[in-house]
C-alpha cells in the first residue's frame, strides 16, 4: 500500500497533543513524547513477535511466529499465503532492523525497539503501512475458505500463534472488531484495529487494547 507520508510532526500515530508537542520542540533535540498506551502497545507488539522471551528480537523470532500461524491454522508451510505472510513480514523486519539494530549485531533489543520509535527513528508512517500488508497476508492465511472473514475461532489461532493463549483475550478483539455483531470480522475490520493498535493514544481508541 502507497501513501504519502506526513512529516513527523504531523504523524497521526501521536495525535493531535502528540503534534503539537512535536512542533514546540521540533529542532531542540527532544524526542516526540509516547502516551503511557503507545508505550504499552509497543512493549505488547515486542513480546509478540519475541518468541523465545529472551528480550531479543531477530529475524528467526519472525519464522517462529509464520510458522506458529501455519500450524496453528493448518496451513501448508510451502503454501502460497504463508510464502506472502513471510515475505510481509521480513519488510517489516528489515525496515526495523535497520533503524532500530544500533549497535548492528543482528538482534533488536526491548530498548533498542522502543528507543526507535520515541525517536522516530522508526517512521509511524512507514512502520504501519509495513504492518498493515502484514496483517493483511495474515488475515488470508486464516481465512481458510475464501469467505473473506473470520470467525473468532480463527483469530484466536492467529493470537495462539503470537503467544497470547488467553482466550479471553481473543474473545475481547473479536468482540470490538465485529462492530455490527454478525459473528464475523471481515478484513476491513480486522485492518482497522490493526491500525489503531499503532495508532491509538488512549485505551479508549479502536485497536488500543487488540492484543491486551
Amino acid at each position: 500500500m502507497t501513501r504519502t507520508l506526513l512529516p513527523p510532526d504531523v504523524d497521526r500515530s501521536y495525535g493531535r497533543c502528540a503534534r503539537r508537542h512535536n512542533a514546540s520542540t521540533r529542532g531542540k533535540g527532544v524526542s516526540p513524547m509516547l502516551t503511557s498506551t503507545q508505550i504499552e502497545n509497543i512493549d505488547r507488539v515486542f513480546a509478540m513477535i519475541d518468541s523465545s522471551g529472551d528480550g531479543r528480537v531477530t529475524w528467526d523470532d519472525f519464522e517462529t511466529l509464520t510458522r506458529g500461524i501455519a500450524e496453528e491454522l493448518g496451513r501448508d508451510s510451502k503454501s502460497t499465503e504463508i510464502a506472502e505472510l513471510s515475505a510481509a513480514y521480513h519488510g517489516v523486519w528489515e525496515y526495523v532492523s535497520a533503524a532500530a539494530d544500533l549497535d548492528q549485531d543482528g538482534a533488536v533489543t526491548r530498548d533498542e525497539f522502543r528507543k526507535a520509535h520515541s525517536t522516530q527513528a522508526l517512521s509511524a508512517g512507514l512502520l504501519l503501512d509495513k504492518w498493515l500488508v502484514a496483517a493483511d497476508r495474515c488475515f488470508d492465511a486464516a481465512d481458510r475458505d475464501g469467505h473473506g472473514y473470520l470467525t473468532e475461532d480463527a483469530l484466536a489461532g492467529v493470537y495462539r500463534a503470537g503467544g497470547i493463549t488467553d482466550r479471553q483475550v481473543a474473545s475481547a478483539a473479536f468482540q470490538a472488531m465485529d462492530v455490527n455483531s454478525n459473528g464475523r470480522v471481515d478484513k476491513a475490520e480486522f485492518s482497522a484495529n490493526v491500525r489503531g493498535l499503532f495508532e491509538a493514544v488512549d485505551k479508549s481508541m479502536k485497536g488500543a487494547r487488540m492484543i491486551g
